[in-house]
């Protein structure tokens, strides 16, 4: 069972690789793109600060609650332009041994049921892997079904939209896709994280201190985590009130928010992931 746990953590990060998406910081690390970070509502813990899934035997933490995905976007929207984007990952496992045929049928049939065509298939590290990608409305939509040398397949739905547009439409097509894996045998969750720029011209450490405090007055927050280097901040915080969580050692991990100075545009980044951020910043 650990072998296929372990699995597990490889084929999801294949996955991020394959969609090319870089996994963001989360935790105490000399890098803030450490790679290793795959949240999920069963336990998990990390050593040396990288999170790394290691269990997934219980349902300790429960599903995200419906209204956390408009928490995240409210929170994000009071500190960045309007322009900024949301990000919700719905990934999951499917158990049973399937053939490469067969996972490539069931990967068309699921891709066609969430609404997208083309499904193409390539090699990742060995793996065959069968990616489909499109627009449903102004939602952008990127699906991965990687199957693993025993058969086990691992499967990522990741959408993308304005907050300030597509929220309400992007919590309604999570919960639709979320059905639809389920109703092929694949026990999904979801994690997401919202990026834009400041609104205000401040400094990262002041951009920091005033999204911290709006966060403090919606959830009652602890801080468990941080790192720092040049031109970039991140904290990690345990909130009970939301659903999903990491574990780092024994403490769960239910929100990281990072600030980043773009050297380029010379204006404060944010990022904010609900239970952590799996998004590069």
């Amino acid at each position: 069972m650990r072998n296929v746990r372990v699995q597990f953590m490889v084929m999801m990060l294949l996955l991020c690789g394959a969609a090319g998406i870089m996994v963001g910081f989360a935790g105490v690390t000399e890098s803030h793109r450490d790679g290793g970070n795959v949240p999920h509502p069963m336990e998990a813990s990390a050593a040396s600060g990288r999170l790394a899934i290691e269990a997934f035997g219980g349902l300790e933490a429960g599903e995200a609650n419906e209204s956390d995905l408009a928490l995240l976007a409210a929170l994000g929207l009071e500190h960045m332009e309007s322009s900024a984007l949301l990000t919700v990952k719905i990934q999951g496992e499917l158990i049973s041994s399937l053939s490469n045929d067969q996972a490539k049928t069931a990967a068309q049939q699921l891709a066609h049921t969430i609404g997208l065509s083309g499904v193409t298939a390539s090699q990742l590290q060995g793996n065959e892997v069968f990616q489909a990608e499109g627009k449903l409305s102004e939602i952008s939509v990127q699906f991965n079904w990687a199957i693993s040398k025993r058969g086990n397949s691992y499967v990522r739905v990741m959408l993308v939209g304005e907050a300030a547009r597509n929220t309400g439409e992007m919590t309604s097509l999570r919960e639709s896709i979320q059905k639809q894996m389920e109703e092929a045998g694949i026990a999904n969750t979801w994690n997401a994280s919202i990026q834009g720029y400041a609104s205000t011209s401040t400094d990262v450490q002041a951009t920091m201190t005033e999204v911290e405090e709006s966060a403090a007055q919606m959830l009652s927050l602890r801080m468990v985590e941080k790192y720092e280097d040049v031109g970039t901040l991140s904290r990690s915080y345990e909130a009970p009130s939301l659903g999903t969580f990491v574990k780092s050692g024994n403490t769960p991990i239910h929100m990281q928010m990072a600030v980043h100075e773009d050297s380029v545009k010379k204006r404060s980044r944010i990022t904010i992931g609900f239970p952590v951020i799996t998004i590069e910043y």
